[in-house]
């Protein structure tokens, strides 16, 4: 959408830019919740597991309310977004969000302080700041080895421009700074979406645009709860893109799984694995 938008040259409503900036913390919020749970899965710490993902049901809850959809939200259009946020829903999201703070605060309590999980984490597929930057890491991955790269802060898009936020780096480089790397941002996340709503424009959600995009190209890159997820497309000046180029951020991490696992036990393989939060329905596509 946003490469398509440069395209048209168009400028998107200031309260359009707010919807879309709650919208992805919101799935920033499931994704990192769902990677903190399923790793504990694979230590075996199923009970933390279970309250993890019991508190991402009621962000799964808020993106349906606000989107019409729990997972693949479709909010976003070209012009803006397809649904405006309602001033009724407000205040159930803010109730859901100061809950979800409190609850998280225990979690994070747990995954510094907890002796068995920092036993499994710590240590484990330890990925240098050196060899991050060699391979091109982003996100979670990158900035759990002391690269202090986001793409909201580096080159910021929608609304992060106007909204304060901390960017999240741990230097361990291990599965444990990786995993508070994400622990962190779900907090940030939480206060980001609660300086939108704040702050929230007046006006429309959508500007109209031509049903067929004019010649050109451009490139597009947001930070994308795995990282910097990155577009390239094309037009021909017909109703369908002449090209469309997607750099996914696991296809960006992935090569840094040899460097981790190489020399680890192999009960460590699962953990070191998931705290790089591979994707491989978009990373094979």
């Amino acid at each position: 959408v946003a490469a398509v938008e440069k395209i048209l040259n168009v400028e998107v409503p200031p309260r359009a830019k707010y919807v879309r900036t709650i919208a992805l913390e919101l799935n920033r919020l499931h994704s990192h919740l769902l990677t903190l749970g399923h790793i504990c899965i694979e230590m075996g710490y199923e009970t933390l597991f279970q309250y993890l993902w019991r508190d991402r049901e009621p962000v799964m809850d808020l993106i349906e309310l606000t989107s019409g959809n729990r997972v693949y939200s479709s909010l976003m259009a070209i012009g803006g977004v397809r649904r405006d946020l309602k001033e009724a829903d407000i205040p159930r999201i803010r109730s859901t969000l100061k809950d979800l703070r409190k609850k998280v605060h225990d979690h994070k309590d747990t995954y510094q302080n907890n002796k068995s999980l920092r036993l499994r984490l710590q240590g484990v597929g330890v990925l240098s700041r050196e060899e991050a930057l060699k391979l091109c890491c982003v996100g979670p991955v990158a900035r759990g080895s002391g690269l202090d790269i986001d793409v909201r802060k580096d080159a910021p898009y929608e609304a992060y421009s106007e909204i304060p936020f901390n960017e999240i780096v741990y230097k361990e480089g291990d599965a444990w700074a990786r995993m508070n790397v994400r622990m962190d941002e779900v907090e940030e996340s939480i206060n980001i979406i609660e300086y939108a709503i704040d702050h929230l424009p007046t006006g429309p959600v959508k500007v109209t645009v031509p049903r067929v995009v004019p010649p050109g190209e451009a490139i597009a890159a947001i930070e994308a709860p795995r990282g910097e997820l990155f577009y390239y497309v094309k037009s021909n000046g017909t109703a369908n893109p002449d090209r469309v180029k997607v750099r996914t951020p696991t296809y960006a991490n992935l090569s840094s799984f040899l460097k981790t696992a190489i020399g680890q036990n192999l009960a460590d393989c699962p953990v070191n694995f998931v705290s790089l939060d591979p994707c491989f329905s978009c990373t094979d596509r």
